[in-house]
């Protein structure tokens, strides 16, 4: 599994990518246009904070979806992530939140990435690649 690393420092904040290298969180958010752009830097921001002290403990920032699965929240924008030893946060899936329930298919995928980690975690299968921006 190829994960991209978003921020380190206390805390390593990392993002799942495809085979082929396509990163859904890091694309989504700088393919942010108009209005939505405008939440970009608030979003790398709380990132930041993220990988500075760890997942934010306050609701309106960051709370629990399904399981393992957890939800940053910035304005409109989400970003589905979980946790694993050493301080890992790693960052599923990017979307806007258009209603009040998360979509049911963004927590299956999130499901699914913990899932296939867990099992290259296991076979000694992870790389982490640094962002390029």
């Amino acid at each position: 599994m190829r994960l991209r690393r978003v921020r380190r420092r206390q805390w390593d904040v990392l993002a799942v990518c495809s085979d082929r290298g396509d990163c859904q969180v890091l694309d989504f958010l700088y393919g942010l246009e108009g209005k939505l752009a405008k939440q970009r830097p608030r979003m790398l921001a709380l990132l930041d904070r993220v990988a500075e002290g760890g997942p934010p403990s306050d609701t309106e920032r960051s709370h629990k979806i399904a399981g393992a699965i957890w939800e940053l929240i910035h304005g409109d924008l989400r970003i589905l992530y979980f946790f694993d030893a050493g301080r890992l946060v790693i960052c599923t899936t990017a979307f806007v939140k258009k209603s009040q329930k998360t979509p049911n298919d963004e927590v299956v995928r999130a499901e699914a990435a913990a899932s296939r980690y867990q099992n290259a975690k296991k076979a000694g299968r992870v790389e982490v690649e640094e962002e390029s921006e």
